[in-house]
């Protein structure tokens, strides 16, 4: 080897490990750097938090709601306030002429007619009567066969009859006809019925036997409950529904008899939204989808339902119908229980979702 390349090669090494000292020395360093840096951002990024938290809107404490009654006076619809469907004077008047019938003579049971044991509507009546805790017997509707026993040795078995399709009732033979009406006129056992319209059912009827006409198979708008319906309990008279209702199969009731008042009212669904009324004085008009009988045709309360149940408001028409035909005897008390649950309501600041007053 030449003297020279000993050295040379020395100082080259030399050379190297400094030059991976100072790689980690800056490696170090930047670590370090890195590190504080991280603490820092997360610092700033808790101290903004908490600023924000502490700082930010707190829970506000709901208004107190209006009463039912109010709520119609204030509600306004296209700037301008809504005429009362119907007046004081009218509503006082109406229900104080009508008489609760007295069923103290028959059993409290309901008397359900469905089509079958699988039908839709039939097994909602029934899990409405048994979460009211209703004591009921279902019977398959008869058409042309024996009607079930309706009394024994001078006491009524059923104190309210319920038919799941109204044609059934209205299409009996003469003979269970005039049988089952004889027994609510002596016993004053009122009848619900419920009518629902499908592709074949005609656009327009007369209900056999009866001074009312339907008119099927309608898109609606803006549910409403009258005021002067006496079988109101636990429905409170307001406007409900606004805007379009579901479905598009609607049964509508129409008569000049006194007998009839409405219960639900309803506006035929206009095609276009601006079709309208923007003025007071165009009034729509104005449809009963459930009607209520007063016994003055024939002496026997009704109520009828142009639908099923599966709209919410037809279930508490359902209640108070039976309640109202039962003379209270099948009712539900206006009294309710609210069960909160508040097991994870405390995580948090406090103040942030519950308050000392809450």
């Amino acid at each position: 080897r030449h003297p020279l390349s000993v050295p040379a090669t020395h100082l080259a090494k030399t050379a190297m490990a400094g030059v991976r000292k100072l790689a980690r020395v800056v490696r170090h360093q930047g670590l370090h750097r890195l590190i504080l840096a991280l603490i820092l951002f997360c610092l700033l990024s808790m101290a903004y938090l908490a600023y924000h938290v502490s700082a930010g809107p707190k829970i506000k404490e709901a208004p107190v709601p209006l009463p039912l009654g109010d709520c119609v006076a204030t509600s306004v619809v296209g700037g301008g306030q809504r005429t009362p469907l119907f007046l004081p004077s009218q509503v006082s008047q109406r229900r104080h002429s009508v008489r609760t019938a007295d069923t103290s003579r028959a059993e409290p049971v309901v008397l359900l007619f469905v089509e079958s044991i699988y039908s839709q509507l039939g097994q909602e009546i029934v899990a409405i009567l048994e979460s009211s805790r209703f004591h009921y017997r279902t019977e398959i509707a008869p058409g042309k066969g024996d009607m079930p026993p309706l009394a024994w040795r001078g006491r009524g078995r059923y104190t309210l009859i319920v038919y799941e399709n109204l044609l059934k009732y209205v299409n009996l033979d003469s003979w269970n006809r005039q049988l089952l009406d004889k027994y609510c006129q002596d016993y004053g056992v009122g009848i619900i019925g419920f009518y629902r319209a499908n592709e074949n059912s005609p656009s327009s009827a007369q209900l056999r036997g009866f001074p009312l006409f339907l008119r099927s198979n309608l898109p609606l708008w803006d549910y409403r409950v009258n005021p002067a319906a006496p079988l109101l309990y636990i429905t409170k008279p307001n406007e409900l529904e606004p805007g379009p209702l579901p479905a598009d199969n609607w049964t509508t009731f129409l008569s000049n008899h006194s007998t009839y008042e409405p219960v639900l009212l309803a506006s035929p669904r206009p095609a276009e939204p601006n079709q309208l009324p923007t003025h007071s004085h165009q009034q729509r008009a104005l449809l009963a989808t459930v009607m209520q009988d007063l016994g003055l045709h024939d002496g026997i309360q009704r109520v009828f339902f142009g639908g099923s149940l599966s709209f919410w408001l037809h279930k508490l028409l359902f209640v108070d119908a039976v309640g109202y035909l039962t003379g209270r005897r099948l009712s539900l008390s206006l009294d309710r229980f609210l069960l909160v649950d508040v097991d994870d309501i405390f995580v948090g600041k406090e103040g942030t979702r519950m308050k000392v007053a809450d």
